[in-house]
This record gives structure tokens, C-alpha cells and sequence, in this order.
């Protein structure tokens, strides 16, 4: 028995013989950088989004090194990434390569090394580090790192008109254009636009403009000639592709550009149907000797609505219609019972700013007096009464006011068509009253109906002048304001 006992020893010991006295070292992970779906690399754009995972037999994978040339080396935690590769021509081809790491660190850090400075645990974000920011200790590095080639194709930029910039039918020598581009490759690959009126035949014909500059104003000076017009653009990126050129009129058609005949722009804001647009006319024709013949009208009313605009107002009323009226050195602005204040009170502050002078006839509805803005923001007056005469009898006569003497009496006339919607006046503190209504029953004492800035460059009746020419008198009148407020000889 003591025998069998023996030899069970040895064999265990025997056994036990055959056991490593050295325990087996940390190994390093493998690294795996994913294809696309169907395991096919395609050529493509230069944004691109990586995929990759590491795989530690005998632990777990702390991170990855990350490369674009195999030398300079980036740490990240995570397993993917959209990089946006820079084209260095119209086709470029990019190697990855990207090395995991394992959590078996030596537990100190390590200044620099093979990958750079040991990565650190960024806690505010700032892409720097901060004392007592933790690093991150780091153990084997896959030394076989995954790489893949991807093949970059450059697409080219695309451009488009922004929506509701269409340029009227017609314009004077002024019109603004307003794009959008974009890239597949990323928007900042776009270098430039450029763009060329009428013709893009003449390679000079081009003209560049940077690739912040999305919106532009033309004059006369850029090349707007009188006639038919065409706007081309294209937008160029920096590996010199060339978008689709576009166009405005964005068909086959044109738009067309005229040239002021005179210094006085007559604008037409005025809907009924009656002998308005002639009446100015004819009056202005007849002015110093035939000066303003043939005036530019400026039609802003025709398709308004509640909710837009004219249609043969331009989509900017800053700086298009704006840039449009400093064309002119006066402007006769005839209204109906409902003016376009929301482009006056945006174009005429800037025409005065700029040496204009302006005779504005109209009257007003109950957005005039609105507080938060309306008349009172562009014209001399500082408010209007709350309640508006609802009917001005015929023959009802506006008599200058005491502080304007030597101009004519003016008298409604009797077309049969009703005056409404006049208010008085309350002038601003350095304006000057002009005409009142004469004394009725139907109104308190002497309504003010006109005024006159201090400056003498804003002239603004509140009844429609052309209504109250029972005895030709308008005509006269817009002479002597011509003479006497606005300086003309």
C-alpha cells in the first residue's frame, strides 16, 4: 500500500514538472478599419466618415492612434470620425492608418514617445492642457497599425438664386442679386464666385468675387446698360471646377434697364383708376421750361395686396430701391387712401440723408398713426390726429398758413369721386405749418393739412393734391415749391 502511495507522488510530482516557471507578457491589440457596405472602396467626396475597432486578447483597448502620413500621430477614445479632406486637385487619394492601444499602462507619465506626449483627459474642453488635468496611461501599441487607401473625388460647387430675389421686369441702373453656394466637398471649398452681365462668351467678361460675398448690388458703373440684361453666375472651387452657370432672368428672357431721363423721379403709389398718373404728368412736363419732361414713374402699387408688395418693386427695398431713388435729386411721392409706408419709411430718411427732396401727397388711414412707427418716422410731422375727416365736401378749399404766405388757395374739385382719411397735422418742432382747411361745420376750427420741414426739403400734404385743382391752382403751387423749398431755377 505504502508503495502505491510512492507512486502516485511521483507521477504528481512529475506532472507538476511540466508547468512554465515565466508567466506569458502583455500582447498588443489589433486594430480593423471598416470598408464600405459590400467591402468595396469607391471613389467619393472628400468628407468622409472612418470607422474603426481594436480587438486585446488578453485585456481591453484604451483608445487609438490616429494618422494621415504614418508619422504624426493623434489620440482619440472614440471608433469613428467625419473628416473633411482637403482636394489638392481635382482628384486626391488619402492613406488612414490607425494603431489601438491597450489599458496595460506602466502606471507613470511618459513626456513623449514614439506617438507624441502621452494623451491627457481634457477636462474643460480647451484642447490644452491644464495642471492637474489626469493623463491618460497607455500600454501596447498595435505595431502593425490598419491602413486603407480613400479615393477622393472633387464634386463641383453648386449655386442658386435665393428664393424671392427674382430682379423686377424693369429697373433703372440699380439691381441687387442674391445666391446661396454650396459643396458636397464642404462649403469651404468654394474659392470664389463670378459673374458677368450679357455676355459670357469673353473669358474677361468674368468677374471674381469672393467666397463670403453672396449678395451684390450692380450700377451703371459695374456694366447695367440701358436695354436688355442678362446676370451670370458661377461659383469655382479651389481645385478650379466650375459650377453650372446660372442666370437671371433665370429663362431665356431679359430684363430691362433704363436710365433716369431727369433728376425728378415721379413714384405712382396711388391704386384707384382716375386721372392721377396724368395729372402729375402733365404738371411736372410743364415745369421750368419743360426741365422734368418726360419724368421717370416709378410704379410701386400695381399688385399690391394686404400681403405684398408691388410687384414692380425690387426685392431689396434696402439697397435696391434705396440706391434707386438717390438716382434722382427730387421726388413727387402721390398716394391713395393707403400708402406704402413700410418702403417709405425705409427709402426716404435715406434719400433725405443723401440731399433729396421730396413732395409726399396722400392721405392716411389708421397705420398712420400707428405709435410704433408709420408717417412719422420719414416726413415732419410728430402725430396725426386720431379721427380723420370721413368726407371733404367739393369746393372745399386748403388756404397756406399763416407761416407760409404768397402761396396759392387750392379747392376740391368735383369728379365725384370722395376725399377721406384727412387728418390734422401736428407738426414736428422745427417744421413749419403750410396749408389748413377752411373753417366748416364739419371739422374743429382749421384742420392743418400741410407741412414743411425745417430744411424746406419735405413737403407733405395730407389730402391728394391732384383732387383739389378745381381752379388749376396744383400746378403753380409745385412750381413755387420747386422754387422757393427745393432751390430749382
Amino acid at each position: 500500500m505504502r508503495i502505491q502511495y510512492l507512486l502516485i507522488l511521483v507521477i504528481l510530482l512529475g506532472a507538476c514538472s511540466d508547468t512554465p516557471n515565466d508567466p506569458i507578457g502583455n500582447q498588443p491589440p489589433e486594430t480593423y478599419l471598416s470598408l464600405e457596405p459590400d467591402g468595396e472602396l469607391r471613389t467619393t467626396t472628400s468628407r468622409q466618415h472612418i470607422h474603426w475597432w481594436g480587438d486585446d486578447p488578453d485585456g481591453f483597448v484604451a483608445g487609438f492612434f490616429i494618422s494621415f502620413d504614418n508619422a504624426t500621430w493623434s489620440f482619440t477614445t472614440k471608433n469613428d470620425s467625419v473628416f473633411a479632406l482637403t482636394l489638392s486637385g481635382s482628384d486626391t487619394t488619402y492613406a488612414f492608418f490607425v494603431r489601438a492601444v491597450d489599458d496595460q499602462g506602466n502606471g507613470r507619465y511618459d513626456s513623449d514617445g514614439p506617438y507624441g506626449p502621452e494623451p491627457f483627459t481634457d477636462e474643460n474642453g480647451n484642447g490644452v492642457y491644464d495642471a492637474g488635468e489626469a493623463y491618460i496611461d497607455l500600454g501596447a501599441v498595435d505595431p502593425t497599425p490598419a491602413d486603407l487607401n480613400y479615393p477622393i473625388q472633387n464634386s463641383p460647387p453648386v449655386v442658386m438664386f435665393t428664393q424671392g430675389s427674382d430682379v423686377p421686369d424693369t429697373t433703372f441702373t440699380v439691381a441687387t442679386f442674391s445666391w446661396i453656394g454650396t459643396d458636397l466637398d464642404g462649403d469651404e471649398t468654394i474659392q470664389e464666385y463670378q459673374y458677368a452681365l450679357n455676355d459670357t462668351t469673353d473669358p474677361a467678361s468674368w468677374r471674381s468675387l469672393s467666397r463670403g460675398t453672396t449678395f451684390l448690388t450692380l450700377f451703371e458703373s459695374d456694366g447695367l446698360r440701358e436695354g436688355e440684361n442678362v446676370f451670370y453666375l458661377r461659383a469655382v472651387d479651389i481645385a478650379g471646377t466650375n459650377s453650372r452657370i446660372i442666370r437671371m432672368p433665370d429663362t431665356s428672357g431679359t430684363w430691362y434697364v433704363k436710365k433716369p431721363k431727369t433728376d425728378l423721379l415721379i413714384i405712382d403709389d396711388y391704386g384707384p383708376f382716375d386721372v392721377s398718373a396724368q395729372f402729375y404728368r402733365t404738371v411736372t412736363d410743364t415745369l421750368f421750361g419743360g426741365r422734368f419732361q418726360g419724368a421717370d414713374v416709378f410704379d410701386i402699387k400695381t399688385g399690391a395686396s394686404t400681403t405684398s408688395r408691388g410687384i414692380y418693386l425690387p426685392p431689396y427695398i434696402n439697397p435696391t430701391f434705396i440706391e434707386t431713388l438717390k438716382l434722382f435729386r427730387y421726388v413727387i411721392w402721390y398716394g391713395d387712401n393707403n400708402p406704402t409706408f413700410t418702403v417709405a419709411q425705409l427709402a426716404l430718411p435715406e434719400f433725405q440723408a443723401s440731399g433729396g427732396h421730396i413732395l409726399f401727397t396722400a392721405a392716411f388711414p389708421e397705420s398712420a398713426i400707428d405709435p410704433r412707427g408709420g408717417i412719422t418716422d420719414f416726413a415732419p410731422v410728430d402725430s396725426l390726429s386720431p379721427n380723420a375727416i370721413t368726407f371733404v365736401p367739393k369746393e372745399t378749399l386748403a388756404e397756406p398758413d399763416a407761416e407760409s404766405p404768397g402761396y396759392p388757395v387750392l379747392k376740391r374739385d368735383d369728379q365725384g369721386i370722395p376725399v377721406a382719411f384727412v387728418r390734422n397735422l401736428f407738426r414736428k418742432i422745427n417744421a413749419r405749418n403750410f396749408y389748413r382747411f377752411q373753417e366748416s361745420t364739419r371739422w374743429e376750427g382749421q384742420p392743418v393739412v400741410a407741412v414743411r420741414s425745417g430744411d424746406s426739403r419735405f413737403i407733405l400734404f395730407g389730402i391728394p393734391l391732384h383732387r383739389f385743382d378745381a381752379d388749376g391752382t396744383v400746378g403753380p403751387l409745385i412750381h413755387q415749391i420747386f422754387r422757393n423749398e427745393f432751390g430749382v431755377q
